[in-house]
């Protein structure tokens, strides 16, 4: 959905850092759905290990991954994947 932020966790606030872990959230995301978790693994993540970046394309990561053999659904999340049928 246009204008809203989603990165697996809570935030009691917006800001430049919350915009850069939902752009990553949706980044894990989409790598996930773009093959199989053997040829897409989480270990492929190019953020900083322990930044907030680097856990929010994690929890993209596995959200994607826990529709394997089904659907991402659309309304758990607000990145273009939703909706795209993962191996």
């Amino acid at each position: 959905m246009a204008g809203k932020l989603c990165f697996g966790s809570t935030y009691n606030n917006a800001g430049s850092g919350h915009l850069r872990s939902s752009k990553s959230f949706c980044e894990g995301m989409g790598y996930r759905a773009s093959g199989t978790a053997a040829a897409k693994p989480k270990t492929d993540n190019p953020h900083v290990t322990g930044s907030d970046a680097a856990l929010a394309w994690n929890l993209g990561w596995d959200f994607a991954t826990a529709a394997s053999g089904g659907t991402i659904d659309s309304t758990g999340t607000c990145c273009a994947v939703g909706g795209t049928v993962l191996a």
